[in-house]
């Protein structure tokens, strides 16, 4: 494998094959503790979760750099006739915490979900001490909108704002990761 195919990222959707390695990473203490839902997932919960998803609804993908599984991204609560959806990433290798893989496979859920699948709105559920992801949604355009409680914010962002606050982030990667979106 030659230095740019090691350096590559790359997407695919999720198969019954990657459940296991989902839930591994999911139930990983620097996972759980950036999520809304801290529960610890079972093999069996995994299962009857993976054999639910609805396409029309949710879309998980593993994200890769080379040949190296990195994390999940996901779009979830899509509503074709609202144009909405909940978009997120976890990074289950905690080596690639703070890596621009993370960020290019947000960006390549959004773009799936503002251009591909036409949608225009966003929401994001995060917690208020997930300092990382809050920088990361801010510098994608989202706007605060309210409290959910005193330690769970939510979040708006919309097609235009994206379009907008994205094309930083996309020179970024370009210029210096050498990935497109």
């Amino acid at each position: 494998m030659t230095a740019t195919e090691m350096m590559t990222a790359s997407m695919r959707a999720i198969d019954f094959d990657d459940t296991q390695l989902l839930r591994y990473w999911r139930n990983l203490d620097h996972v759980r503790q950036r999520m809304v839902m801290k529960n610890h997932i079972e093999r069996d919960g995994q299962r009857k979760w993976f054999a639910h998803l609805n396409n029309e609804t949710v879309k998980y993908f593993i994200f890769s750099l080379g040949m190296k599984d990195i994390g999940c991204a996901n779009l979830t609560k899509i509503n074709i006739e609202e144009k909405t959806f909940e978009g997120g990433v976890f990074c289950g290798d905690a080596h690639y915490l703070n890596h621009w893989i993370n960020i290019w496979a947000c960006m390549k859920i959004y773009d799936q979900a503002f251009f591909e699948l036409k949608l225009d709105t966003s929401y994001a559920t995060i917690l208020t001490d997930n300092k990382a992801a809050l920088s990361l949604n801010k510098s994608l355009g989202y706007t605060f909108v309210k409290y959910a409680d005193e330690n769970i914010g939510r979040f708006i962002l919309t097609r235009t704002q994206y379009m907008t606050h994205s094309e930083k982030i996309r020179r970024y990667l370009n210029n210096f990761a050498r990935q497109l979106i």
